[in-house]
């Protein structure tokens, strides 16, 4: 954390508050009275209701530091996260956690030293049982259905140390880019048709020319490690295994912008990825690839690694500045969008961890090249989460084009000889798909034409005999626990809807009522949380509503 803090002390006068607030509190072992929250908000220079509203809105900063994370997200839920949650509180201090990136593995725990123990060791544990201390995490399964991988070449091994990293070739395509100017590479990106990863599958290149056209000196770039989506988890193994590849496309697009400042975003649920995005960066300080001469050349710029508190609506790009500047992670009201204003009100570009990775092989490829793999609308591949539901769970890259049924067959193995009655793609925000959808091509353009949400790309195989009245009551706990509380409509909607699913699913009136709220979620809500998440559920209640909605349901 040292080089944000040193960034922060030049160029704002003081570290960035959220770290501030952060740093006292754990230096306590309790809550901090009344005259330590006023002592605290006078030396970072906010109301004493700012600082409050900060500690209670995150909740790495209010939650035991010492409990164990349970991870409750979709695929952990369905592997009996609930009920091993139940049985350890019996005996330790555990919380709730979405999500931890292991849903290749359900169920997960972490510890409070960041020891990730997954599936069979989990429930070891929770049955008293010690887990070996030699034990190890299942091992991480990568393929490629593409021609040749692209994002996931490095995934699948531990490529985090500098000289492993540049044996197989990272920073080349710096080193090639800087030989060019800032504007042909923005024009590369542009040609390449590379879309962005993390959900919206926005136009790269458009972004990064709409930041480099703002007027001003000061840009950022910000890559965006705060995958949140249960069901995903790409960008935990890229952070990991492959973080100086993350690096090199956070230059690329610092080069192309016009920024001097770089961030990575990492939620706290990834503790491994921080400390290896952090020793990557301390190395390649060392080596002259950052700092005030990169690779030798005039172009300047700095990394640091910003740690998430525990929000997932911190993913979304306008939370996330807040969060930075140390505020809570609300959402902002767009326009301006961030590539206008963003941090600090300066031009900034937020790119997901997948999409900077891509930006090195459109680099050494070409546009032309690049933009002919894939289909029409969408170049390139895609790197998809397959979960523990599947025969063959893991990471799987295939070609833009390649059909949803050929990676839950080829890849995945089908369920192992079960029945998956549908699949959730693209996480809470994405879409459930029945096996007659299954022909779609994974395409953001052709998925739009059917109202398909390809999102993150995260995969949960709905098994034959799921509950599907308690996924549905899962899902509006999420949406309950995790809103930021900034619009009526998402954050007391989604109470209610919990309510009525838990306690009313039996009256006849509970299926039209929530019908009523979520049609006022997507309307009046003011992100893409909030507007979007109810498209499963709604989809949930359509095919299997005769499975919730009965005298026994709820």
């Amino acid at each position: 954390m040292k080089s944000l803090r040193r960034y922060w002390e030049t160029h704002h006068g003081e570290v960035s508050p959220l770290l501030r607030i952060r740093d006292r509190l754990q230096s306590k072992s309790h809550p901090l009275e009344a005259s330590e929250i006023r002592e605290l908000a006078g030396q970072v220079a906010l109301p004493e209701a700012t600082v409050k509203s900060v500690i209670s809105y995150y909740s790495d900063l209010h939650e035991d530091r010492e409990a164990i994370r349970v991870c409750q997200g979709t695929s952990c839920m369905l592997a009996g996260a609930e009920e091993l949650q139940q049985e350890l509180q019996k005996r330790k201090n555990c919380k709730a956690a979405y999500c931890l990136g292991y849903c290749d593995r359900s169920p997960t725990l972490l510890t409070a030293q960041d020891e990730v123990i997954c599936s069979q060791q989990a429930t070891a544990l929770v049955a008293g049982e010690k887990t070996p201390a030699t034990a190890e995490t299942p091992p991480l399964s990568v393929r490629c259905l593409a021609p040749e991988p692209t994002v996931t070449k490095r995934a699948g091994a531990n490529y985090s140390s500098l000289e492993k990293a540049r044996s197989a070739g990272v920073y080349s395509a710096l080193a090639q880019a800087l030989q060019s100017s800032p504007e042909e590479l923005l024009s590369l990106v542009e040609r390449s048709g590379e879309r962005g990863r993390g959900g919206a599958g926005f136009p790269t290149g458009t972004k990064w020319r709409r930041c480099a056209e703002c007027p001003g000196e000061t840009r950022y770039a910000i890559a965006n490690g705060d995958e949140g989506d249960p069901g995903s988890f790409i960008d935990r193994v890229l952070m990991e295994n492959d973080p100086h590849g993350v690096i090199e496309g956070l230059l690329l697009c610092g080069y192309g912008v016009g920024a001097s400042q770089g961030i990575v975003f990492i939620r706290s649920e990834y503790p491994t990825a921080i400390k290896r995005m952090q020793e990557a960066i301390a190395e390649a300080q060392d080596a002259g690839i950052l700092g005030s001469s990169v690779l030798g050349s005039n172009f300047s710029f700095e990394i640091s690694v910003f740690p998430g508190m525990g929000s997932y609506v911190c993913g979304e790009e306008t939370a996330m500045l807040n969060a930075i500047e140390g505020l809570r992670g609300e959402v902002r009201i767009k326009p301006p969008y961030p590539v206008e204003a963003g941090l600090y009100g300066k031009p900034t570009v937020v790119n997901n961890v997948e999409t900077l990775v891509n930006i090195s092989a459109i680099v050494k490829k070409g546009a032309e090249a690049y933009a002919a793999t894939g289909t029409a609308y969408s170049s390139g591949s895609k790197a998809l989460c397959l979960n523990h539901g599947f025969a063959s769970p893991g990471i799987v890259e295939v070609e833009f084009g390649t059909t949803v049924r050929q990676v839950i067959e080829e890849a995945g193995g089908g369920a192992g000889g079960k029945t998956i009655e549908a699949l959730l793609l693209g996480g809470p925000m994405g879409s459930l798909l029945l096996p007659e959808e299954w022909d779609v091509p994974i395409c953001y353009g052709a998925m739009a034409e059917r109202g398909i949400q390809l999102g993150h790309g995260g995969m949960v195989a709905l098994l034959e005999g799921t509950d599907y009245s308690a996924l549905l009551e899962h899902w509006l706990r999420f949406m309950m626990d995790e809103s930021c509380g900034k619009c009526v409509p998402c954050s007391l909607g989604s109470q209610k809807a919990w309510n009525l699913v838990r306690n009313q699913s039996a009256d006849p009136k509970c299926r039209a009522q929530l019908e009523g709220l979520f049609e006022v979620m997507e309307e009046a809500s003011l992100c893409a949380f909030g507007q979007y998440i109810t498209g499963p559920m709604r989809q949930i209640i359509e095919h299997f509503g005769d499975r919730i909605f009965t005298a026994g349901g709820g």
